[in-house]
């Protein structure tokens, strides 16, 4: 059984959600902390647009991008229902409609089992309306503990209709690779390096 916690955080840098829709570039920060444990299972979704640890992980978007705040908006992204079979997770993060892909940065937190060839595993592939998550997170012996991976996701969107602008400056990425695949906190596990920071 499962317990799988994304946290989503909405902030608004501009003064309005209307004011949001009309900037060239979106941003949003999401929490992926897939658990396995043996009691409470399901699949819990809790937004954290109030936490003040949250609302701090966007402030250098702007910089990030390269692009003047007044161009920059922060969204709740749509994450559709994650799916969990066994002991993998499936979770997308996608941006709001009329953007796409920009670019992503990935934080890793914690992963436990730390090590090893059952070291609990996280990748992630861009495309265009987002990133797609993947991990795998092992069911352990008895007297072991839980298992999980937890990151912390910035994925920047840009406007459709400017999306090839920005590609070919440079301040955007196109979608379609991954950006991440790891196991484990240190060295490596499983012919898998170990997880941290990745910034697209």
């Amino acid at each position: 059984m499962t317990y799988v916690r994304v946290l989503s955080s909405l902030f608004l840098l501009m003064t309005s959600v209307g004011a949001a829709a009309q900037t060239d570039f979106v941003a949003t920060s999401v929490k992926v902390d897939p658990v396995m444990q043996p009691k409470q299972p399901g699949d819990v979704f809790k937004e954290c647009a109030n936490n003040q640890a949250c609302s701090g992980v966007l402030k250098g978007a702007a910089s990030y991008l390269g692009v003047s705040p007044t161009l920059v908006s922060a969204v709740l992204a749509i994450i559709p229902q994650a799916t969990r079979e066994g002991e993998e997770g499936h979770f997308t993060i996608q941006l709001p409609q009329g953007y796409v892909y920009c670019r992503a940065s990935i934080r890793t937190v914690s992963v436990v089992p730390a090590t090893g060839d059952r070291a609990s595993l996280m990748s992630a592939t861009t495309n265009e309306r987002g990133v797609g998550i993947y991990t795998w997170t092992p069911k352990q012996g008895v007297g072991q503990g839980r298992s999980w991976v937890e990151a912390d996701y910035i994925v920047y969107g840009v406007k459709s209709d400017l999306a090839e602008k920005y590609r070919t400056e440079g301040k955007c990425k196109p979608p379609g690779k991954n950006i991440i695949n790891c196991r484990g906190a240190t060295g490596v596990n499983h012919g898998l390096p170990a997880c941290g920071s990745v910034d697209d």
